[in-house]
């Protein structure tokens, strides 16, 4: 059946080779065009057409899972949009309006220097982990900047807009010091690091809330979420995770997998009871979600949602508010793409004679021979 074994893209091509994959398994909503493409993702189309609620899906999210013949590879079961995580009693202290994140580029420099003291960075960054190019791709998209060309065939990130973005950090990372002088994080370390009162702000999404209280005890009210900082771009990065289902399986194993994802994720008795339970546990409840679905079915899991609510959300107002668009993730070997940035973050994170430009046209000649060689 499905395990909650995270979705890993270095081994997942070998497992399935080797028929140890899962029969079911929730991957990244950057996946479907390589699974599809590679025949590692089962057809699921009769079993999706014939579930009650796979017509209330946003087209944009069905299209996720969905061929270029309208066939169907998974079933999206939850999105997020990155934003910025802030300590509220810091902005205070600094004598920032904690209701009024920073909302441009200078604003957010200009602010990380003013949170910034003997014993707290203003921001973290990562740059490990395929995070530091999948967080350099967000910034990329508040400055309006593309990662690849339209088709998928170029990568595009080695531009002023890209080396702009790299600029950004290393003139806070340098020239303000208001970042952390230690480096190389993932999101599981930049979120200790805010919980720890380390640091003033990070990029996160809302759905590590219920980690920030139950791993780290911090208090929810001290927290707030703002939209993130724009640079002429007007749009953040939305991603989210998805459920493929094994071609080698069976099709009564498959269509058993499939019945256990739906039930599970988007049976309203369940959803109902599983909200209850986690606000019962002191668990986050309520945490701002891409919406997936349209309708009266949404309006249904919403109502769920603010029923069983437990988080202060007037601290998430900007980020609920924002009217700044949302951008996924580039389709094209995505998590490859994430993987050849990461050095570049590092660099302008680690060094302070690192040259943006140099480090991104490096890391899209070596990805460009990853998509030549990829095919379609």
């Amino acid at each position: 059946m499905g395990k909650n074994d995270p979705y890993d893209p270095t081994t997942f091509f070998a497992r399935l080779a080797a028929g140890q994959q899962e029969d079911g398994i929730q991957s990244y909503f950057t996946e479907p065009p390589l699974l599809i493409s590679k025949h590692a993702a089962a057809d699921i189309t009769s079993l999706a057409k014939g579930w009650q609620y796979y017509s209330d899906y946003v087209p944009s999210i069905a299209a996720i899972a969905t061929d270029s013949a309208g066939k169907v590879y998974g079933i999206p079961t939850n999105g997020y949009t990155l934003g910025i995580y802030y300590n509220r009693k810091m902005f205070s202290a600094a004598g920032l309006n904690p209701d009024q994140p920073p909302t441009t580029w200078d604003d957010f420099r200009k602010y990380a220097k003013a949170l910034t003291t003997s014993s707290v960075a203003g921001f973290a960054e990562t740059s490990t982990g395929n995070q530091g190019g999948w967080h350099f791709t967000n910034w990329m998209y508040t400055a309006g900047g593309d990662m690849q060309s339209a088709d998928g065939s170029k990568a595009t990130f080695n531009s002023p807009k890209g080396a702009s973005v790299l600029q950004l950090l290393k003139d806070m990372r340098f020239t303000d010091n208001s970042m952390t002088k230690e480096q190389l994080f993932t999101q599981a370390q930049t979120l200790q690091l805010l919980a720890t009162n380390k640091v003033a702000m990070v990029v996160m999404a809302p759905d590590q809330l219920n980690t920030l209280q139950s791993q780290y005890g911090a208090d929810l009210k001290n927290f707030g979420i703002g939209p993130m900082p724009q640079n002429g771009g007007n749009a953040s990065l939305a991603g989210g995770n998805l459920w493929v289902f094994n071609p080698k399986s069976s099709p009564d194993v498959i269509k058993a997998a499939f019945d256990y994802v739906v039930y599970t994720n988007f049976d309203l008795n369940v959803h109902e009871l599983s909200l209850a339970q986690q606000a019962a546990n002191g668990q986050a409840v309520g945490a701002p979600t891409a919406v997936l679905f349209k309708g009266d079915f949404q309006s249904k899991l919403t109502a769920l949602n603010v029923k069983y609510a437990n988080v202060p959300l007037d601290n998430y107002a900007t980020f609920i508010n924002t009217t700044n668009g949302l951008r996924p993730e580039p389709r094209r070997q995505t998590q490859k793409m994430y993987a050849a940035l990461d050095p570049v973050m590092q660099a302008v994170l680690t060094n302070a004679s690192a040259d943006p430009q140099k480090l991104l046209d490096q890391a899209a000649s070596q990805f460009q021979q990853v998509l030549d060689s990829s095919g379609s």
